[in-house]
């Protein structure tokens, strides 16, 4: 089931985006998750504590259009996850990985094809505990001891 959201975007970068995503045969919508997921798992964003939430630029009300999206139920918490995370506004996480990364997607996702669903599919996340204290781990990836753990493969093969 698809959950729907709205945000606001450039005209510059919608136009860009949807002469991308109709291109490559994509919705808006997957194009734009397929980005920021691509941001979010090969690309470092440089983190500091205590950093405020950035917003986009204003520039007035006229030169931004409404974007509704309509991302899947884990593409949203994962949405929800990275712009808590990068502490960025949705509308700035768009623009920071349209300007950013958007033809780097282009070059080693898009034209080579690879868009099956391992880029949706890999998200998970931990709850634990540790000295009495509650800890969350968000995985934007699958490493291998979640495969092994999700699998029920041994660390180790039997010599």
């Amino acid at each position: 089931m698809n959950t729907e959201t709205t945000t606001c975007i450039s005209y510059q970068h919608y136009d860009v985006i949807k002469n991308i995503a109709q291109y490559y045969k994509l919705s808006v919508t997957t194009l734009i998750i397929l980005l920021i997921r691509y941001a979010a798992e090969y690309k470092k964003v440089n983190l500091y504590a205590g950093q405020k939430v950035a917003y986009r630029e204003r520039r007035g009300e006229k030169t931004w259009r409404l974007l509704h999206l309509q991302p899947k139920a884990d593409e949203y918490e994962f949405l929800l996850d990275v712009k808590k995370v990068w502490k960025m506004s949705v509308a700035r996480v768009i623009e920071f990985c349209i300007e950013n990364y958007l033809f780097e997607l282009i070059t080693n996702v898009l034209e080579k094809d690879k868009t099956d669903n391992y880029l949706y599919s890999n998200y998970h996340f931990e709850v634990g505990e540790e000295e009495g204290i509650t800890y969350y781990l968000i995985y934007w990836g699958l490493p291998k001891k979640i495969l092994q753990k999700l699998l029920k493969i041994p660390l180790q093969l039997p010599t």
